[in-house]
């Protein structure tokens, strides 16, 4: 079959890169405003249906350590197809079956092998592009995979509104079939062979070297802290404001994709915003837009016994305010002091802060019925563990001072 030339075609590449990178990001999120009529389906707890969101998100992370040794030792192509047919499998058993623990393992390894395309839609991208053509090619990737996020919960609010949560289920089978047809129309570059491979002793050494280094991991914990205050929403918002409070599941699209918005806003306004502040200022600034939303949401759950909507959604924005400016710099931060492991550290980052978010927000199951109070309650436990991590914490500057 002829192949499309992605030196005279970038647009129809770019289109089809962007579908490989969307399909995991959409799975996430385009379910959500269907978790209390899964629940009520399958005939069991919030508490357990919620795992279906926080496992899918410890399966995405999984996936970003492995897809990159697959994808050189396999190929980029049939890494992708390998993934996306894997997916499907997995896609399938969770319209077809009647447990509510195999269609969480279904998800799981829906994260897994759908969230592939995340990644090899980039490296595809710096094999067939050089120069500024390859940043031009990365960052219309990356503005893709902020939108998809806002547009997927709205999407699935309709879904379940209109039509019931199998669809959106049908959806993501949809985009990976799309996405198998369409890579038939992209060339596989080879990939250089390397004789030199690193010995898994040294493997081990560098990850112990990483999990070892008490700077990085206040960081990173801090972060995953942080991102799992704002995930106690993704997992359990629907719950809450759906099946407590009556909202409909259109409108909770919309409510999910203003969070969303806020933390693309700051993400993208911060490093001007900050530009002339040190790192250790700027995070005091973010993190201060971590305690007022908290307290927010807190603060207006308080006053309404749990049922202001409203309130709530208002504190999760500045709260993702404060994140999308968070984030980064404790990425940034806890890794800036090493020589090092860098490509361990960075991998690690990812996967501990969707441990720690799989597992604050599994909290959600185990209190009452408050509304927006449960949920508010769990953010700010959230930002006072983030907050003790980095207690003491200083510029790298200010902690070790260059030698004149």
């Amino acid at each position: 079959m002829r192949h499309l030339t992605p030196e005279k075609h970038p647009a129809f590449v770019l289109i089809i890169l962007t579908l490989f990178a969307v399909v995991g990001p959409v799975s996430i999120d385009i379910f959500t405003p269907s978790l209390p009529a899964i629940t009520a389906f399958f005939g069991t707890t919030s508490a357990i249906a919620q795992w279906s969101v926080g496992l899918f998100m410890l399966g995405f992370s999984l996936s970003m350590l492995i897809v990159g040794p697959l994808a050189d030792r396999l190929g980029r192509k049939k890494t992708l197809v390998m993934g996306y047919s894997l997916y499907l499998a997995a896609t399938a058993v969770t319209l077809l079956t009647d447990s509510i623990y195999l269609f969480i393992a279904a998800r799981f390894a829906q994260a897994i092998f759908g969230c592939f395309g995340t990644a090899v839609a980039r490296m595809m991208a710096r094999d067939y592009y050089r120069d500024q053509m390859e940043v031009k090619m990365l960052a219309y990737i990356g503005g893709c995979l902020t939108i998809a996020p806002m547009a997927a919960p709205i999407a699935g609010g309709y879904l379940q509104e209109y039509a019931g949560w199998e669809y959106s289920f049908y959806v993501m089978a949809a985009m990976a079939v799309i996405a198998m047809l369409a890579l038939t129309l992209l060339p596989e570059k080879k990939q250089e062979k390397t004789s030199e491979t690193a010995p898994a002793n040294s493997v081990m050494a560098g990850y112990k070297a990483v999990l070892t280094d008490a700077r990085y991991l206040r960081f990173t914990i801090a972060a995953g802290s942080a991102f799992a205050g704002a995930f106690v929403f993704v997992a359990g918002g629907s719950f809450v404001l759906i099946g407590q409070l009556g909202i409909s599941p259109a409108t909770y699209g919309y409510l999910f994709a203003v969070a969303i918005a806020s933390y693309l806003l700051s993400a993208s306004m911060g490093p001007k915003l900050t530009a002339n502040m040190s790192r250790s200022q700027s995070t005091l600034v973010a993190g201060s837009l971590l305690i007022i939303g908290a307290m927010v949401s807190l603060g207006s759950g308080l006053l309404t016994d749990g049922q202001s909507i409203t309130g709530y959604v208002a504190g999760i924005a500045i709260y993702e305010l404060g994140l999308g400016l968070f984030m980064p710099l404790c990425q940034a931060r806890a890794t800036e002091h090493m020589k090092e492991n860098m490509g361990t550290a960075a991998g690690l980052i990812f996967f501990i802060e969707m441990l720690l978010a799989t597992l604050i927000s599994a909290l959600i199951g185990f209190l009452p019925e408050a509304g927006t109070l449960s949920l508010s309650a769990i953010t700010l436990v959230a930002v006072a563990i983030s907050g003790f991590c980095l207690m003491n914490t200083r510029d790298v500057s200010e902690a070790t001072p260059q030698v004149a």
